[in-house]
């Protein structure tokens, strides 16, 4: 579930979202480094991702301190995410979100039909300016939706406790179970580490229309497992499957195409990890 921790706080006669992100975004910056605020962004909110779950965990505690005190951040900080983090980029996360990155001929029509039909009505970032990625396909823009949209990766203490226990414990399981069927462990491993999801409105989804990119990731914002959706039905039963839970039943997860970080060969890497984390205190 996401983080329900993200501070609203008034700047310049307006509200803004504070997330946990944005708080280790301003303990990294640095006003003194040669390079523009776009780059020194993409690199802080890169490491946030590669923090993974245990990392980012004094930062979301700390905004949660911040958020019951109603204490707030000082003005020269707003100033900055301001600047560097677009509104946009800061909206709240629901438990389905939709990010849009083909801006071509037909596209505003074709989505705003999907939206429609599908009866979706969680988050959508739409902007070209922060977004459009051309012909890409949905998972060569992941990193930049990911960078721009850190709070996708960012969940309650509870979850992040318990999805840390339950990694250790798949692991352990699966290392058993692979010496006679390692199809089945890898299965196992995939689901202890799936994290989040994220949809992907590409050029793709917009000529084969409703073919909206599904993309799972880890804690790390690594992908995981990734499928199409078939048009606006399957898109508002994932709507719905994934805010439940249930999606890792369906086709979407089930048959869904392994991510490069996820495929077989690297599964002792991912099992290494988890040696090197520590491990999670119970929530």
């Amino acid at each position: 579930m996401p983080s329900d921790y993200a501070l609203k706080r008034s700047h310049s006669q307006e509200t803004v979202i504070i997330h946990a992100a944005d708080l280790y975004l301003l303990d990294q910056w640095r006003i003194d480094r040669a390079i523009s605020d776009d780059t020194q962004r993409s690199a802080i909110l890169s490491k946030w991702l590669e923090l993974g779950s245990r990392g980012r965990m004094p930062y979301i505690e700390r905004l949660k301190e911040i958020s019951l005190s109603k204490d707030d951040i000082i003005g020269d900080e707003k100033n900055l995410l301001a600047r560097v983090r677009s509104a946009s980029d800061r909206q709240g996360v629901s438990y389905t979100r939709l990010v849009r990155t083909f801006y071509g001929e037909g596209s505003e029509e074709n989505l705003a039909e999907l939206i429609s039909e599908a009866e979706y009505d969680g988050t959508v970032f739409d902007d070209a300016a922060l977004y459009d990625a051309g012909s890409n396909d949905g998972l060569q823009s992941l990193h930049n939706i990911l960078t721009r949209i850190p709070q996708i990766v960012e969940e309650t203490p509870g979850f992040a406790a318990w999805y840390n226990k339950r990694k250790r414990k798949t692991r352990d399981e699966a290392i058993e179970a692979c010496m006679d069927n390692f199809d089945y462990a890898l299965s196992m491993v995939h689901l202890a580490a799936k994290w989040s999801h994220v949809l992907i409105y590409d050029k793709e989804a917009n000529y084969a229309p409703g073919n909206v990119l599904l993309v799972y990731i880890d804690d790390r914002g690594r992908v995981l497992r990734y499928s199409r959706l078939d048009g606006a039905e399957d898109m508002q039963a994932a709507d719905g499957m994934l805010c439940s839970g249930q999606d890792f039943m369906h086709a979407w997860w089930e048959g869904g195409r392994y991510g490069e970080d996820w495929k077989p060969h690297q599964l002792s890497k991912r099992w290494d990890e988890v040696d090197h984390e520590t491990p999670a205190l119970e929530a």
